[in-house]
C-alpha cells in the first residue's frame, strides 16, 4: 500500500527529473544566432523585397522587455535604415498613464489620466490595440504629442491616425495644424461609439494637440495612436506591458483582434514567456496558451508571418536574514540577496521552441543566443537579473536584427536559384 506521502514523494522525483531533462534538451539546442524553421518568414521577407512601393507593418508584441522600448526601437531602426522608414508607427501617451515607455516621444495633457492594462484583474472589455488606454472624466479633454529631436528615430509624419471611445456620437475633434480631420467609426470591435480619427498635415511635423469637444458625462477613452510619414518602408509597431503573458492577451483576445484590423502586420514578433517562468508554471497548459495566440492571429490574418522569441536567461533572487550580535544583548539583523538561474527559463524555453518547431513556426532561441553571448551580455543586467539596461536591450535588439538579416539573406538565394532554374526551362 503506498501512503500519502510516498506518492507525494514520488511526484517530487518526477518533477525534478523532468525539469533536468528539459534543461538538458534546452541547452542542447543550437546557440548560433539564427532563426529556426525560417522559411516561414519568406512571405513576410517577399514584402520586404518589395518595400521600396509599399508599406510593410511589423507588430512586436511582450512584456516588460518590449514595453521598455529600447529592444523594439534597435531592431526596428535596423530594419528601416535597410528597407526604409514609413514613420513611427504605434504611440501611446504611457508618461499620462503613469508607467515606462519609449524616451523618443512624450505626451502632454491638461487632463487627469487613469491607465486600464490588461494585466489589471478589473480590466474594460476593450483596450485597443496597444493592450492599454487611459480615461478621463475631463469635459474636453486634450493631448499633445512631441517627438524628440535628437531621437536616432526619425519622429516626423504627415499623417495620424488616433483611436478613441468619446462615449457619444456627437463629439468633435479639434486640431489647429491639420488640413483635414476625417473621423471614421468602429476601426476595430467595441463600443459603437470608439472611432479613427485621421489627421492629415500639410508638411511634416513632430508635434501636435488635439482637443475633443461636447464629449458628456461618461469616461473618454484614448488608445493610442499610429504616426505615417507618407514614404514607403518599414513600418514597426511595438507593444509591451509589464507583467503581460501569453494568457493575458488570451483572456481579453480583443486585443489581438484589434491588432490585426488596425495595424494589418505582414509580421508578428511575439516575445512573451518570463512572467510565466516566475509563477506556477504548467507546461502543458502553457503550450496550450501559445496555441491560442498563434491560432487567433492565423484566423485574423491568414497572410501574416509569425516569429516566437524565447526570453533571456534570468535569474531568481534570494533573500536572507542573517543576525549577529552587536552588544551583549544586542542583535542586529543583515540581509543579504543572492541570485541563482531560474530552471523555470529552460521550461519556457523548450515549449517554444518545442511548439514552434512541431507547428512550423519561426523561432529565434534569444535564450541560448544569450547564454552563448553571456561575455557580451557582461554589465548589461538590471539590478534586478531579469531585465537588461539600455546597453542590454540594444544588444538583444541588434541580434535580433542580426539573425533576421541572415535568414533573409537566404531567402534571397533561394528567390534568385528558383528564378535561374525558372529561366533554364524557358
Amino acid at each position: 500500500m503506498i501512503t500519502a506521502r510516498e506518492k507525494n514523494t514520488r511526484k517530487s522525483i518526477v518533477a525534478v527529473l523532468a525539469l533536468l531533462f528539459t534543461t538538458l534538451v534546452t541547452y542542447a539546442q543550437p546557440q548560433a544566432n539564427m532563426i529556426q524553421q525560417d522559411t516561414a518568414l519568406y512571405r513576410a521577407f517577399s514584402a520586404l523585397h518589395h518595400a521600396d512601393s509599399n508599406v510593410v507593418s511589423i507588430l512586436h508584441l511582450g512584456d516588460s522587455h518590449v514595453q521598455a522600448g529600447s529592444y523594439p526601437f534597435t531592431t526596428a531602426a535596423l530594419l528601416q535604415q535597410q528597407f526604409g522608414y514609413a514613420g513611427r508607427g504605434y504611440v501611446f501617451p504611457y508618461n499620462l498613464a503613469g508607467t515606462n515607455g519609449p524616451e523618443d516621444y512624450r505626451w502632454n495633457s491638461t487632463a487627469r489620466w487613469t491607465a486600464e492594462r490588461v494585466i489589471d484583474r478589473y480590466k474594460p472589455p476593450v483596450l485597443g490595440p496597444g493592450a492599454i488606454a487611459i480615461q478621463t472624466q475631463a469635459p474636453a479633454p486634450t493631448l499633445s504629442f512631441t517627438g524628440k529631436q535628437d531621437a536616432a528615430m526619425d519622429n516626423n509624419f504627415r499623417k495620424v491616425q488616433l483611436f478613441y471611445d468619446a462615449a457619444t456620437d456627437n463629439n468633435t475633434i479639434v486640431c489647429p495644424d491639420a488640413t483635414d480631420i476625417k473621423i471614421t467609426g468602429m476601426p476595430f470591435p467595441g463600443t459603437p461609439t470608439i472611432k479613427m480619427a485621421t489627421l492629415d498635415f500639410l508638411q511634416t511635423s513632430q508635434n501636435f494637440q488635439v482637443r475633443w469637444e461636447n464629449t458628456g458625462s461618461l469616461p473618454f477613452r484614448f488608445y493610442g495612436a499610429v504616426l505615417f510619414n507618407g514614404r514607403n518602408g518599414v513600418l514597426y509597431h511595438s507593444v509591451g506591458i509589464n507583467g503581460a503573458m501569453y494568457q493575458h492577451y488570451n483572456d481579453l483576445n480583443s486585443i489581438l483582434i484589434a491588432q490585426m484590423a488596425v495595424l494589418k502586420p505582414r509580421l508578428v514578433i511575439i516575445s512573451l514567456g518570463t512572467n510565466e517562468a516566475y509563477g506556477r508554471f504548467d507546461p502543458l497548459a502553457f503550450r496550450d496558451e501559445i496555441d491560442k495566440t498563434v491560432t487567433l492571429v492565423r484566423e485574423q490574418l491568414p497572410s501574416a508571418s509569425i516569429l516566437l522569441t524565447t526570453p533571456p536567461d534570468c535569474m531568481r533572487a534570494v533573500k536572507k536574514a542573517v543576525r549577529k550580535k552587536v552588544g551583549k544583548k544586542k542583535y542586529h539583523t543583515y540581509y543579504t540577496t543572492s541570485y541563482y538561474p531560474n530552471p523555470y527559463i529552460a521550461m519556457v524555453t523548450q515549449q517554444i521552441t518545442g511548439y514552434a518547431r512541431q507547428h512550423g513556426i519561426a523561432c529565434w532561441n534569444f535564450n541560448a543566443v544569450n547564454r552563448a553571448e553571456s561575455s557580451r551580455f557582461s554589465g548589461a543586467w538590471a539590478p534586478d537579473h531579469i531585465h537588461f539596461n539600455v546597453r542590454g536591450y540594444q544588444l538583444q535588439g541588434q541580434l535580433l536584427y542580426e539573425a533576421l538579416q541572415q535568414s533573409y539573406s537566404q531567402y534571397l538565394q533561394v528567390k534568385k536559384k528558383n528564378q535561374v532554374n525558372s529561366d533554364d526551362r524557358r
